[in-house]
């Protein structure tokens, strides 16, 4: 099936016939769940991943989810939690070790890159960053990188700071002969325009509370994998108790179901915006992924299907003032850390490492960058207010008319 069939149905035909006909799974807002026979109750204590005990373990609308981003993802299994860092920190918790070594790219969400220096200062894992560049062509610069006590290697393509492809397939095709667990972060492309795990990554993340939810009311995260890496993962998942509520999964079902309608959108208008910056004279670059400027813009059109709407973008050199001025002046767009859902967003990255400069080098930050996320306005008015925003940034930096 298609992707805009096939997540209108997985995981809700069973409450269909199961209830009253209702078009919405219900909510089920409990706890535990009781039996009336001591039968019943031991076939769901031998099995209460799968069946209805006790809500930490398995609830029913949380289950209906899961079932959606398997389907999507193309996976066995998928493991919904209360926030995306959940879904991370469990994934890396159940694969991670003392004296294991894990290979990060360099480019990864910030919170990831703090918890992998927990893993590395008092769990006892060496941690080794890399540039995305090392996993292009034969990945040789990577494979060299490899340990025999490699476990792990954790991708994020595209990046969601500096949009940095890697080539997944490259990466892939060296991980199971040594036996090392592939791990991605796909929430800047969602599994409507990027399926990591068809292209043999073992588990894929999301940030649910991005383009999953849609509406900047919810957050929550999720994991799709195969049964045997589910049944692993899960076990540490359960024990963490990061576990989404069925209230907040109701919500990411509500948002899941016009996610295909909303990505063309973000597709559609982030690609207007992304070219019309690229025409201005106050821009110096925009880094956006389906540019044909881009420099990895062939891998990226190998690898995603589409495009999500936040990209980045770098101005001329100006003072501070009319920076923050420009953003100040903008109408339309509001500034905030997180991105995904109906509203537009511009965000400065001038506080990103501002204290490292080797560190903003590193993740591939410059001087005078913005992040920008095209939300579900009419990527027409958005020009105008970023025009609006431009005259405000020349008059502040002392051009002439």
């Amino acid at each position: 099936m298609n992707d805009e069939t096939q997540i209108l149905h997985d995981g809700e035909e069973k409450w269909r016939a199961d209830g009253a006909g209702s078009v919405n799974p219900p909510i089920y807002r409990a706890s535990l769940f009781t039996f009336e026979t001591i039968e019943a109750f031991q076939a769901a204590m031998a099995d209460s991943f799968n069946r209805p005990l006790y809500s930490r373990n398995f609830n029913p609308t949380v289950a209906a989810f899961e079932e959606k981003i398997a389907g999507l993802e193309q996976s066995e299994r998928a493991i919904a939690f209360s926030s995306g860092m959940g879904a991370i920190s469990a994934t890396l918790l159940t694969f991670l070790g003392q004296g294991d070594h894990a290979l990060f790219v360099n480019c990864v969400y910030g919170p990831t890159r703090s918890f992998a220096a927990i893993l590395a200062e008092q769990f006892g894992v060496k941690v080794t960053f890399f540039a995305p560049e090392e996993t292009l062509g034969e990945a040789a610069d990577l494979r060299a990188r490899l340990k025999p006590s490699t476990k792990l290697i954790y991708l994020e393509s595209p990046g969601s700071l500096n949009f940095a492809l890697q080539d997944i397939q490259a990466v892939t095709q060296i991980a199971p002969e040594r036996g090392i667990v592939t791990v991605i972060d796909n929430s800047w492309a969602s599994p409507i325009f990027q399926k990591p795990h068809k292209m043999g990554v073992d588990v894929v993340i999301h940030t649910g509370s991005k383009y999953f939810s849609g509406h900047s009311d919810l957050v929550c995260g999720v994991l799709a994998c195969s049964e045997d890496h589910f049944k692993k993962i899960k076990s540490m998942a359960v024990l963490l108790g990061s576990n989404l509520s069925p209230a907040d999964a109701y919500l990411a079902l509500r948002g899941l179901r016009t996610l295909p309608l909303r990505m063309k959108q973000h597709h559609e208008g982030g690609l207007k915006v992304a070219r019309w910056l690229e025409s201005r004279p106050e821009v110096a670059a925009v880094n956006h992924p389906g540019l044909p400027s881009f420099e990895l813009a062939a891998l990226g059109r190998r690898q995603l299907s589409g495009y999500g709407s936040l990209f980045g973008f770098q101005l001329q050199a100006a003072p501070t003032a009319a920076h923050h001025a420009f953003v100040e002046a903008l109408k339309l767009f509001a500034i905030g850390v997180s991105w995904g859902g109906f509203e537009s967003l511009l965000l400065p990255l001038d506080f990103v490492y501002a204290d490292d400069p080797e560190m903003r080098q590193q993740v591939g930050v410059a001087d005078h960058q913005f992040r920008i996320f095209v939300g579900l306005e009419n990527p027409d008015d958005l020009i105008v207010d970023l025009e609006h925003g431009f005259e405000v940034w020349r008059r502040v930096r002392g051009d002439r008319s």
